[in-house]
């Protein structure tokens, strides 16, 4: 029977399986599940298993978490030092569900004092935390002084604020054209409030935008990765794309006039049409290139696709040429119109990245010169520190002291922080690495609850991990499971019956539900 069909029919045996110190499992927990006692019983078993403390890392997403955990997990050590054995027995069981033997007992009476005595004790903290930790470890490897200092939200945010204002100055026309170009650009789209809130989010995706100029080369090559992508000349612009769809060789001039001539003589619609367009095609190219948006309307609707009438009945009976061209002209419009859009969109967010990249280079600046590591630098140098070329060694480290990965409120990790786990649970899987002692990994979270995305949090990055840690441990043919947890322990069924019956629509459901 597959581990599915079991979570289905038995929620207390499917919390015993996700447990289980010798599978790696992958644990998608609804709300009242049991989530949190699934995390302390799987800590509980690995102890119980004869894992040392410190080889053992907790990761969770706040304070408060993980302070929680460890509380708990220390208060249910310390009554299995006292409580009667029979009682103990009976915890053990279900925790495991088998009857323990007599040493096991003893084992886990002692556990207490393990993990106290233990020089590091059980690692449990937040991925902030850790990255802190081992960046104070290996500062020289990171690049980082050894004596740098972290910034609460609210320091960094002043000095983004001051970055941010010293490049404003910086951008005028006899100081920094190009700069100020690009003010004037993002400035023309967006309002001040806006404007604060598109540099807050570069800042937020500021290891994205390293990635993305390191992988071109230069500000001026990513630059030209966006019109590519929008498949668009480079450096080609609305003012140029308007001008090549009002030259006269693109046009169909002779047809486009004779149709006009058709539409005077129809409905007063008709006529208005008619003369709007023999106007502007009488108009220099220079004219209609200005007067374009004006041109398109008699032909696209406000969405910019071809209006379902061009031409009333009668001119299409006097004329049954005249349609065809005006709907010849309205497909040719609508595609310059797309083609438009996608110049300005493209022209804009190189701008943005221009102004975004300079407000940044500030910031890193003033960061760089006062030893300042942001929370968000915790995790980008240790990414870098653990995929640089020479991090052997700090793997290596790393290795000979970690067993066990657990990530709490996994569906909130965002893919900077999932790149850091990726590197640390690498070496479990590969080469010496998966060595014959039991290596796991163990997450739990639920997409439906990922409430974090102002921090990039990503609920389908943490479907795309599942897939990537199940292919990691299956190479090496070990027990993988993916289990969930949908039984609700503190919630009545009316209640349930409400959200189900809400979460039946497809509307509703979108984003929230995976469809499975």
């Amino acid at each position: 029977m597959s581990v599915a069909a079991i979570s289905r029919r038995d929620p207390r045996l499917d919390q015993r399986l996700a447990a289980d110190p010798a599978a790696s499992v992958w644990v998608a927990a609804s709300a009242g599940t049991g989530k949190t006692t699934v995390l302390t019983n799987r800590v509980l078993s690995l102890l119980l298993a004869d894992t040392p403390p410190e080889r053992i890392l907790c990761l969770t997403f706040t304070k408060a978490a993980a302070a929680e955990m460890a509380n708990r997990i220390a208060r249910e050590l310390g009554e299995w030092a006292t409580i009667s054995d029979p009682l103990l027995a009976k915890r053990l069981t279900e925790l495991g569900d088998a009857t323990p033997a007599d040493d096991m007992l003893e084992r886990a009476r002692r556990l207490f004092a393990q993990v106290v005595d233990s020089p590091e004790g059980l690692r449990i903290a937040t991925i902030h935390a850790f990255c802190q930790s081992l960046l104070r470890r290996f500062p020289l490897e990171a690049g980082l002084v050894p004596h740098f200092e972290v910034l609460d939200e609210r320091s960094a945010a002043e000095l983004m604020e001051r970055a941010r204002d010293e490049v404003l100055l910086e951008a005028q026309p006899e100081a920094d054209a190009a700069l100020a170009a690009a003010l004037a650009e993002v400035t023309s789209h967006v309002s001040e409030e806006d404007f604060r809130a598109l540099m807050a989010e570069l800042a937020n995706e500021r290891g994205r935008v390293a990635r993305a100029l390191a992988k071109a080369g230069s500000l001026e090559e990513a630059t030209k990765a966006f019109y590519r992508r929008l498949g668009l000349a480079a450096g080609e612009s609305p003012v140029e794309v308007r001008e090549k769809a009002s030259a006269d060789e693109s046009l169909a001039l002779a047809a486009l006039l004779a149709a006009t001539a058709t539409l005077a003589h129809g409905s007063a619609a008709d006529r208005e049409r008619g003369a709007a367009i023999a106007t502007w095609l009488a108009s220099s190219p220079a004219e209609r290139a200005q007067h374009f948006a004006a041109y398109a309307s008699q032909f696209l609707t406000k969405d910019g696709a071809p209006r379902s009438t061009l031409a009333t009945k009668g001119v299409r009976e006097a004329s049954p040429g005249a349609e065809p061209t005006l709907r010849a002209e309205a497909t040719r419009l609508a595609a310059v119109v797309e083609r438009l859009k996608a110049a300005i969109t493209a022209k804009a967010s190189a701008a943005l990245l221009r102004l975004g990249a300079a407000v940044l280079a500030a910031y890193e600046g003033h960061k760089s010169q006062q030893g300042f590591l942001d929370y968000d630098d915790l995790i980008l140098s240790t990414q870098q520190l653990l995929a640089r070329r020479g991090a052997a060694w700090v793997l290596y480290k790393l290795d000979q002291g970690l067993d066990h990965i657990l990530i709490d409120e996994a569906q909130d990790t965002n893919p900077d922080q999932w790149r850091v786990i990726a590197a640390l649970a690498e070496e479990f899987f590969a080469g010496e690495g998966a060595r014959e002692v039991v290596r796991t990994v163990f997450a739990v979270g639920d997409a439906k609850q990922s409430i974090f995305s102002f921090q990039r949090a990503d609920p389908a990055a943490f479907e795309a991990m599942r897939e990537h840690f199940a292919a990691q441990v299956a190479a090496t043919e070990r027990e993988w499971r993916s289990i969930a947890l949908e039984v609700s322990f503190r919630s009545t069924p009316a209640v349930l019956r409400a959200v189900d019956a809400v979460f039946s629509r497809p509307e509703a459901a979108d984003g929230v539900v995976v469809a499975g």
